[in-house]
């Protein structure tokens, strides 16, 4: 069995960029479930909250997770923002892999989700204006969430990097 590396954080945190300088330095090849949910579904996340509303989501983003996970192809694997809210997720993540929360500060993340609000669909949730203390408070229970992962990233230095890239090296 394939011994894969989930990426888990909230939104902005940084898991996709993090997963393709994973996927430069190793040579193994990642995947991103948020663009391969949209390539599969046909349809942007965004217009599926708008459209079926987030139960539906999750629904299909744990079927996605169920097929990815134990892939050989995709050793690397960059997951949503809420995919550790669902119990079974983590169980499945664990049983496949070891899991790796990138714990960005949230001010860090808070300017970055200011840049690109539209792409957010669980902050176009929220309404607008969005107030920072309505991000805050999900961040915050989110983070009880990822408190499940194996091991927490609170820096991305060259050093976290490269200890990640030789994990998956040995692993893999």
């Amino acid at each position: 069995m394939v011994k894969q590396l989930f990426l888990v954080g909230y939104m902005g945190a940084g898991k996709t960029s993090t997963a393709k300088a994973l996927s430069l330095r190793t040579g193994h090849p990642m995947i991103d479930l948020d663009e391969e949910f949209e390539r599969r579904e046909g349809i942007s996340i965004s217009d599926l909250f708008e459209q079926k509303g987030e139960a539906t989501f999750r629904s299909k983003e744990s079927s996605l997770l169920l097929d990815i996970a134990g892939c050989s192809s995709f050793p690397i694997v960059s997951c949503g923002g809420g995919i550790m809210a669902n119990r079974e997720n983590v169980q499945v993540m664990k049983a496949h892999g070891f899991v790796v929360w990138i714990d960005t500060p949230f001010e860090e993340i808070l300017e970055r989700l200011r840049s690109n609000l539209d792409k957010r669909p669980l902050l176009a949730a929220m309404g607008y204006p969005i107030e920072e203390h309505q991000i805050r408070a999900h961040y915050e229970h989110r983070r009880e969430d990822y408190a499940n992962s194996d091991e927490r990233i609170g820096e991305l230095t060259e050093e976290a990097l490269q200890a990640l890239a030789n994990r998956i090296n040995r692993e893999v």
